[in-house]
């Protein structure tokens, strides 16, 4: 739900700018967001599996004292 808006949003940006008559490189911007989107998926990733192995580190340590 939250992507579908932001990508609606962003579809009426370049809608709008256009029929203003702006030059706009599409292919400029996209470049650029998915550069983004790249950076952002690779430190989700990142955050991700630093946070899995923390929570299943002290989940081991726990079963280990416990036994």
């Amino acid at each position: 739900m939250f992507w579908g808006d932001l990508i609606g949003i962003l579809a009426a940006g370049v809608f709008g700018a256009s029929s203003l008559g702006m030059e706009i490189d599409l292919m400029a911007i996209y470049k650029e967001m998915s550069i983004g989107i790249g950076i952002g998926v690779g430190t989700a990733s990142v955050i991700f599996a630093i946070g899995a192995g923390l929570v299943s580190a002290i989940d081991y340590s726990r079963k280990r004292k416990a036994s």
